[in-house]
């Protein structure tokens, strides 16, 4: 094998798609699902970039500090660069809405630095996609439907519109480019676990022992050129594997986002404000429901079993309600809650973590041929892969002849709110070619029902007893497998225990 690629989220499987692209002979592997870590509790926004001009923090303080400011503008060219492509190449996997920015009298922030912070992101991709950026004035902010709804009216000086997109949904996008990578001749495995990961006493060449996740699993040994290090919140983990002492690559920050449902006012509309401690608040339509994130805090439990606790979904009611008052939400009305770790590259000066996309080559730590990713957000993830790519093809040249990847992936159905939409031919067809190992595989990722507004609980069954004859369920595994996966939203994305 000439790449092993350890972390099959977003950024292991684009890199695995381009890479195989080149003609490298690639295997994939994940400890659990494809696109089950930070991929799966993102915040589903293609950002254009702005929330790294407009932090939170004083404007003239960024320009005391010019090395950071370029930082950030070279990620918001990233970020504006990533939306254009992704838009039109994909435009079906992402949905336009009209985002909002409420500026009031004590904000940090006044309508003239919107503006430059607007014209500063399109002359970073002068061609690229719209943004429809327009802003209200207090004569005429009545023709933005969610302004009645925000907090303040007396302190607000004016409402900044521009257009956006969701990611509807960045677990089938991560999924595409997996079974494409597979499709160019690629070894991908879900529920994989690299149990030791060791350099052989000859030559730089690398030996990883996998161990399946299944009770009845073997073992097999696997020897590689190269290993890339794409394991999100899990680098640091893997790193130690090798025996090596290198300091931190990660700082994991975890996020935390309830979903409930607005006043019509709010379709098609988002809010993207400040909360009480100046950091970004967003309020984002999806499906049917609104969700609003998030919190900010360090992590270092269990990455795997993370969920939003009664305190941090009470203070994103509290949060929510001090932005937009009139809502009035209480903990019935949260429909779910989701929890992620955001895994943000370390940086001694930025004690909650750099937002800098970093590919960290381990060599000057003893481990040649190991390269690491922190902080690639979702957006970013072809220009990281290209980059990898880049990187890579500068140390050896592939053993095979270089194809095409396709971007764009297959229609799981014309309407995901609609049950009858999801022929059964389509669940058998993911079920048969894209591996799931359980029937919260197939909801959350596989088809995506876990996010409509009742978790695709209803479908269940019915999509249980599909898949059964393909997977060997009997009529108890199917039983099993439902209560399995009312579990997993019990425990995932609980609502607050009082309710």
């Amino acid at each position: 094998m000439e790449i092993a690629i350890i972390g099959a989220g977003i950024n292991g499987a684009s890199a695995a798609q381009h890479l195989s692209a080149a003609g490298y002979r690639v295997m994939l592997v994940d400890q659990g699902d494809f696109a089950n870590g930070a991929t799966s509790r993102s915040s589903r926004l293609l950002h254009c970039g702005l929330r790294h001009l407009a932090t939170g923090t004083n404007f003239w303080q960024s320009l005391l500090r010019p090395d950071r400011l370029a930082k950030s503008m070279k990620t918001v060219r990233d970020d504006m660069l990533a939306r254009d492509e992704i838009v039109r190449t994909i435009p079906d996997r992402v949905k336009p809405i009209n985002f909002c920015v409420p500026i009031y009298n004590d904000d940090q922030y006044s309508p003239w630095q919107m503006d430059a912070a607007f014209a500063a992101l399109r002359l970073t991709s002068p061609r690229g996609v719209p943004l429809d950026y327009r802003k209200y004035s207090q004569k005429n902010q009545a023709e933005v439907p969610v302004t009645p709804w925000l907090r303040d009216p007396h302190k607000l000086r004016s409402v900044a519109v521009f257009r956006e997109y969701i990611f509807d949904w960045p677990e089938r996008i991560a999924l595409d480019a997996v079974f494409d990578a597979r499709r160019m001749g690629a070894i991908v495995r879900n529920y994989t676990r690299v149990v030791d990961l060791k350099q052989q006493n000859q030559g730089a060449r690398w030996r990883m022992t996998l161990q399946a996740a299944n009770k009845d699993g073997g073992s097999a040994s696997v020897t590689t050129d190269l290993v890339l290090n794409l394991a999100g919140a899990w680098v640091d983990d893997l790193i130690q594997k090798t025996g090596s002492n290198a300091p931190p690559k990660c700082t994991g920050m975890k996020g935390v986002h309830i979903a409930l449902r607005l006043p019509e006012e709010f379709n098609d509309w988002g809010v993207f404000t400040y909360n009480s401690l100046g950091e970004p608040l967003y309020c984002l339509p999806f499906r049917g429901v609104h969700y609003v994130g998030l919190t900010r805090t360090p992590f270092t439990g269990d990455i795997a079993g993370v969920s939003a606790s009664d305190q941090e979904i009470e203070w994103m009611i509290a949060e929510t309600n001090r932005c937009l008052p009139k809502l009035a939400v209480s903990r019935h009305d949260i429909l779910y809650s989701w929890a992620g770790v955001n895994p943000l590259t370390s940086d001694p000066e930025e004690p909650m973590g750099s937002r800098e996309i970093k590919i960290h080559d381990l060599a000057r730590d003893g481990l040649p041929d190991f390269l690491t990713l922190t902080g690639g957000p979702i957006m970013t993830h072809r220009r990281v892969a290209r980059q990898l790519v880049k990187s890579i093809s500068g140390r050896r040249s592939p053993a095979g002849t270089p194809q095409c990847p396709v971007y764009q992936g297959v229609q799981v159905a014309s309407d995901q709110r609609e049950v009858a939409s999801i022929p059964a031919t389509e669940i058998e067809r993911c079920v048969r070619e894209e591996m799931p190992g359980s029937l919260t595989d197939l909801l959350m990722r596989r088809l995506g029902l876990g996010w409509e507004p009742d978790q695709g609980i209803g479908q269940a069954r019915s999509i249980a007893e599909i898949a059964a004859p393909y997977l060997g369920w009997s009529t108890s595994r199917v039983d099993a497998e439902i209560q399995r996966y009312q579990l997993h939203l019990e425990k995932a994305r609980r609502r607050p225990t009082s309710v």
